[in-house]
């Protein structure tokens, strides 16, 4: 065999010594570049990079060039330069990826993990060889490469990466067939935070759905209130990545449920799993906003027989009042919202809502009780400390009503509906 298939080693050091400098540079911008596109998304992202040791580097040319004499192939070494972007959750790593394949020449994408069986503990991970931008290599005239790496993962996969490469991949894959006892241990290790990924995803899925709704129901709410009795409220929910939720499957319930929804109620609970109070308030809550009242308000009692914590309790009975305020049973919202600030006695909700309709059916004093309850808990509470204003102005109390509007403008002062009536109770206070 020729010397010449052996490498000279303190050659390829000197060599790599002298790029060595380019290559830091050249991957501290390259990284910067990638961290500025990712910003462009909503992803809460963390990232590493490095280049490569000159003994990592020579020890792959070593197997690379093993491999080269027995398939004749040769392969190239493409992840000198290595970054890596870890995100929370699954969807996370498509988004990433998404974004980076729009920005950058691709040359390569291995899916690691991909085709691993259950029972084997090598880790997950999206590997892209990108090109790198021309701008950066003219910026460095002695970079001697035109890819570099870029790995995307969750922070759980990235953890067991690194727990796997210091226990098997640096140890020289030390664990034997011999050792089935612990490589059992691994498998189900790494199975059991493959897992934990997924259910993470499906719990920040249920949230967004949820959010969504519950968003959607307090516009509603909000703006049937202005119906009802003019400039009780000043302000509405805001509407941020509601269409974004929708599109992620904010509206996708079982197909039992949109159906019972769409073609009307007739008093038998659709098929859904009535054990699962997720479900069921998401079910209800779906009901509530496509108006659907007496099914939402059925959904809601069948969540309060279960035995649920105090503030899911108060949650409930206080969308289970809105649906009966939302269908002029007022008497039935009152016992709903009275009984949610009993369960949770700090909840500044439950007393704005008990406040609200304790207005509209002209009972002030009650009225005032409450909404002065729910700034004690939460001062800034803009809709109550509005809601209180107007109280004083129907009892003629128009110094109280100026003191609740000043409070009002300092918590929301760009709000015109504060303002005017602030202008109103003025002029009353001049007659």
């Amino acid at each position: 065999m020729s010397k010449n298939f052996y490498p000279d080693r303190q050659k390829l050091r000197e060599q790599y010594a002298v790029l060595l400098p380019s290559y830091i540079a050249a991957l501290e911008t390259f990284q910067a570049r990638l961290k500025a596109e990712l910003s462009r998304i909503d992803v809460h992202f963390t990232m590493k990079y490095r280049v490569k040791t000159f003994d990592s580097f020579y020890s792959k040319l070593l197997k690379r060039k093993a491999g080269e004499k027995r398939t004749g192939e040769a392969i190239p070494i493409h992840d000198i330069l290595g970054t890596r972007v870890v995100c929370p959750f699954l969807e996370d790593v498509g988004h990433v990826e998404e974004c980076l394949r729009g920005v950058f020449n691709v040359h390569e994408i291995e899916r690691k993990g991909a085709e691993r069986r259950f029972s084997e503990f090598g880790y997950s991970s999206i590997h892209l060889l990108l090109e790198i931008p021309n701008d950066i290599r003219k910026q460095y005239p002695q970079l001697d490469l035109r890819i570099a790496e870029v790995q995307i993962r969750t922070f759980l996969q990235d953890a067991w990466a690194e727990v796997e490469h210091e226990l098997i991949y640096k140890n020289r894959n030390s664990i034997t067939p011999l050792d089935e006892p612990l490589r059992r241990k691994l498998a189900a290790l790494n199975a059991n935070l493959s897992l934990s990924d997924d259910i993470f995803q499906e719990i920040r899925d249920y949230q967004r759905r949820l959010h969504c709704e519950l968003n959607k129901r307090r516009q509603s709410f909000t703006a049937q209130l202005d119906e009802i009795k003019p400039g009780l409220t000043v302000t509405l929910p805001p509407e941020e990545n509601s269409s974004e939720q929708e599109k992620n499957g904010a509206h996708s319930t079982n197909g039992h449920i949109n159906g019972g929804i769409n073609g009307g109620f007739n008093g038998a609970l659709p098929e859904i799993d009535s054990t699962n109070k997720d479900h069921l308030l998401l079910s209800a809550l779906n009901a509530h906003n496509e108006k659907n009242f007496p099914l939402a308000i059925t959904i809601y009692s069948k969540i309060l027989e279960q035995e649920v914590q105090p503030y899911v309790m108060a949650l409930v009975l206080i969308h289970r009042g809105k649906a009966y305020f939302s269908q002029s049973n007022y008497c039935d919202a009152l016992r709903d919202f009275k009984a949610a600030t009993e369960c949770e006695t700090n909840n500044n909700r439950a007393f704005y809502h008990l406040g609200i309709v304790n207005r509209v059916l002209d009972d002030n004093p009650s009225a005032m009780a409450a909404l002065q309850k729910c700034i004690d808990i939460n001062p800034y509470h803009v809709d109550a400390l509005f809601a209180l204003a107007g109280v004083y102005f129907d009892m003629a109390d128009y110094p109280g009503a100026l003191e609740y509007c000043e409070k009002s403008l300092l918590v929301e002062p760009e709000s015109a509906a504060i303002k005017e009536f602030r202008k109103l109770v003025i002029s009353r206070m001049k007659l």
